[in-house]
């Protein structure tokens, strides 16, 4: 994985991911599933720029963050200053203090490409949980996505920051190597959707998961599934689940 967002565009993503997604809502919605297991620490992984951490954190919960990038974690401590943020990678990290639930927010588990990143990461989650700790996290379904990324070219987002207007214009070719991975290209525009104006390019190699695949990685790595949402968010069609750490 790498530093997807430098300072600059850390911000604009702050901005534009702010008009699209109601945080309280995300907010909710983790907490609801949190809640049915009652910890009493929280980490999540991918924490962005902090948006979920605010309202953790306006709710006195024991929450800490943990993204891989730098810029983010900047915006995220600006936002929450008596929060703690983690510099990290999701495949290899080590807690000073087990927690009893990590969530992994933002189809985070899309940077995830191979199978050893996959096993790699839930084998850091099982060591890094308390006993019979939870985790919980989205991915984008193979079955749904990759036939709408055929019929649709590209994805259009606008948002506006410190009075300036930004688009971005997302696309997505797949790739023909193993697993149902794809080559994501963000163009980034000033004002309006023009090539003259592009200001930033983004590219990614990301991967999208079937249900099934997803199980026997649980399976495999020693946690048993509680919970299984097909959830649909403002652009993909996702999975959520909630899995228990076995002894």
């Amino acid at each position: 994985m790498t530093n997807l967002y430098p300072d600059k565009m850390a911000e604009i993503y702050d901005a534009m991911y702010q008009s699209f997604i109601n945080y309280d809502k995300e907010y909710t919605f983790y907490n609801n599933l949190l809640q049915k297991n009652n910890p009493k620490s929280i980490l999540e992984i991918g924490s962005g720029t902090g948006n979920l951490a605010q309202r953790f954190i306006e709710n006195k919960q024991n929450y800490t963050g943990l993204d891989y990038s730098k810029s983010m974690i900047s915006i995220s401590q600006k936002r929450n200053p008596n929060c703690e943020f983690i510099h990290a990678d999701m495949r290899d990290f080590n807690l000073e203090k087990k927690v009893d639930a990590i969530i992994i927010t933002s189809r985070s588990t899309s940077y995830l490409i191979s199978n050893n990143d996959i096993n790699d990461t839930f084998s850091c989650l099982y060591n890094n949980l308390n006993t019979e700790g939870i985790i919980i996290f989205d991915f984008i379904d193979a079955n749904r996505f990759i036939p709408h990324i055929k019929e649709n070219t590209a994805i259009i987002h606008s948002a506006q920051h410190k009075g300036i207007n930004y688009s971005r214009k997302s696309s997505w070719e797949v790739s023909m190597h193993d697993n149902f991975l794809l080559e994501w290209t963000a163009k980034y525009y000033s004002d309006e959707i023009d090539n003259t104006k592009i200001i930033a390019n983004d590219y990614a190699t990301v991967r999208v998961f079937t249900l099934n695949e997803m199980q026997l990685f649980l399976y495999l790595n020693h946690f048993e599934i509680i919970e299984i949402i097909d959830r649909k968010t403002y652009a993909y069609d996702t999975f959520v689940i909630v899995a228990q750490k076995k002894s």
